[in-house]
């Protein structure tokens, strides 16, 4: 195993001897292990220091770098993590220069991805039993300031780490290879958004306790807005998780341009538990009735077939992109179909397939024109008028109404502002779309947001529900998350002159 020691050094002429007299000897003139200084463009003589030592000491397997420009501490990390990857280590420790974190700690820091090559990071806490920080000189406000945010970054982050703030740590290049760190922040939250990002990838944590010796040296850290940073970033991540937020970083498709399945072919959750347009069709008869034929337009997997079968003994025939190979054998039938280019090829479907149900649940806001898809299906010549159900999120609604009060406009994963979706519609818009295109609205459900998404218990989540359909009856196109209108297709003019000289042809006869 391949290993990089980073030390992290700005202005730290006075401790640098001590970070490298710390190091055990096991990792001195190691072919395996390479010791890198990286003086972040300081203005003392860190760098003369450091060479000074390496070469008095005989060190074999050491380099310096100095920064032309000062990058700064999470600028300073980027540099080390890139050399690391580049070099082809398969493993990166981080050391500071101020000798806060002792370098005698680091067999134990490096055991764990000897164990287990799986691990992707390994954090060394200073909390624990055996190396209390207060023991070693922490002060108690950075005590009691480290463990309110660590508890609140667990709460938003869904994690149990024991210290989100420790600067010792070690990463294996292969997760960082695998993340946007590069787009991180230069400043000290940078410790934050790139554990975030391991978070999201989904990277094994291990930790161990390591002793931290603090000095009498003034500090130049801000401690609030360092505090305010971390807590805006854990924030922005949770944001992300209810799919109210969007950050490129967390895209590691987008970033490195590697497509997954996941972003070729979007599947949703089948949230059939909640109360979403999806579960209101499966639980209401009104809408799809018992042994009735019906398309579902946008099927995903087929969850909504299923309940449909099972619930009502429906003969269901889907469409999507997604490969049949993904999707519920519960169908009768299923088409693979892109809307975008082949809307011909569903218009077809439908004139053949005589359905009592068309649904069309949040896919129209997935179009780039379902103005001209609506007006080719109101168009059609049915011999038995089908009930169309069409769904889509509610842009005007309070949230999004906040935020934009507030200058913020932000995509998110999944939501009403879905980064995929082309098309936005409030109440009266989504109406219009309809009525517009040859339809007749004739029920219109409105419904809450999904509270238990937020990761909230089932009884307040409930209890939100209720209070937010209140808000509904009284304003819809305000508290309305989502819309869903049962419509019908009008008789079209040109049908209704075919009927009127069929009519007149027969009058005629004698």
């Amino acid at each position: 195993m391949k290993l990089l020691i980073v030390i992290l050094a700005y202005n730290a002429e006075r401790h640098i001897e001590g970070v490298f007299e710390n190091i055990p000897p096991s990792y001195i003139n190691s072919d395996d292990t390479q010791i890198l200084l990286i003086d972040d463009a300081s203005q003392d003589r860190t760098v003369e220091v450091a060479h000074a030592y390496i070469a008095r000491t005989g060190l074999t397997n050491a380099r310096v770098f100095k920064n032309v420009v000062n990058q700064g501490y999470g600028g300073n990390q980027k540099v080390g993590y890139t050399y690391a990857i580049r070099e082809g280590f398969d493993v990166v420790a981080m050391l500071r220069g101020d000798n806060e974190y002792s370098a005698r700690a680091l067999p134990e820091l490096f055991s764990p991805f000897r164990e287990n090559s799986g691990v992707g990071c390994v954090l060394g806490v200073r909390f624990g039993k055996h190396h209390p920080a207060l023991r070693g000189g922490m002060p108690a406000y950075r005590y009691v300031g480290s463990w309110i945010l660590t508890a609140l970054q667990n709460r938003l982050a869904g994690v149990q780490f024991g210290d989100w703030h420790t600067g010792y740590r070690a990463y294996s290049t292969r997760a960082l290879s695998r993340i946007g760190f590069a787009l991180n922040t230069n400043d000290l939250h940078f410790d934050t958004e790139i554990l975030l990002q391991l978070i999201d990838d989904e990277a094994r944590f291990v930790e161990v306790n390591i002793p931290t010796q603090y000095r009498d040296e003034i500090s130049h850290v801000n401690r609030l807005r360092y505090a305010k940073n971390v807590i805006k970033a854990s924030t922005k991540f949770w944001l992300q998780k209810v799919h109210l937020f969007y950050d490129v970083r967390f895209h590691p498709e987008v970033l490195f341009n590697r497509p997954t399945d996941a972003s070729v072919h979007p599947v949703y959750e089948a949230k059939l538990e909640l109360r979403t347009p999806h579960s209101i069709v499966c639980r209401d008869p009104g809408l799809v009735y018992e042994g009735a034929n019906v398309l579902d337009v946008g099927c995903s997997t087929g969850y909504v077939a299923a309940e449909l079968v099972r619930q009502r003994r429906c003969r269901v025939t889907g469409v999507d992109m997604l490969p049949p190979s993904k999707v519920s054998s519960n169908m009768r039938r299923y088409e693979q179909i892109d809307l975008e280019v082949e809307e011909e090829r569903l218009i077809d479907l439908v004139r053949e397939g005589n359905f009592d149900v068309i649904l069309m649940l949040d896919i129209l806001e997935h179009l780039a024109a379902p103005e001209r898809f609506l007006l080719k299906l109101s168009s059609l010549p049915y011999g038995r008028v089908p009930r169309f159900v069409c769904s889509t999120a509610n842009v005007a609604f309070v949230v999004v109404r906040v935020m934009l009060l507030l200058g913020h406009f932000n995509y998110g994963q999944r939501g009403i502002l879905d980064v995929t979706h082309k098309r936005l519609f409030s109440v009266h818009t989504f109406r219009n779309l309809l009525e517009q295109t040859g339809f007749l609205v004739q029920r219109e459900i409105f419904i809450p947001f999904p509270f238990r998404s937020l990761g909230i218990s089932a009884r307040w989540a409930a209890f939100l529900e209720r209070v937010n359909m209140l808000l509904i009856k009284v304003r819809p196109r305000l508290f309305a998350y989502q819309i869903m209108f049962e419509a019908r297709p009008l008789t079209t003019p040109a049908a209704t002159l075919d009927e009127t000289i069929k009519a007149a042809s027969h009058a005629a006869l004698p």
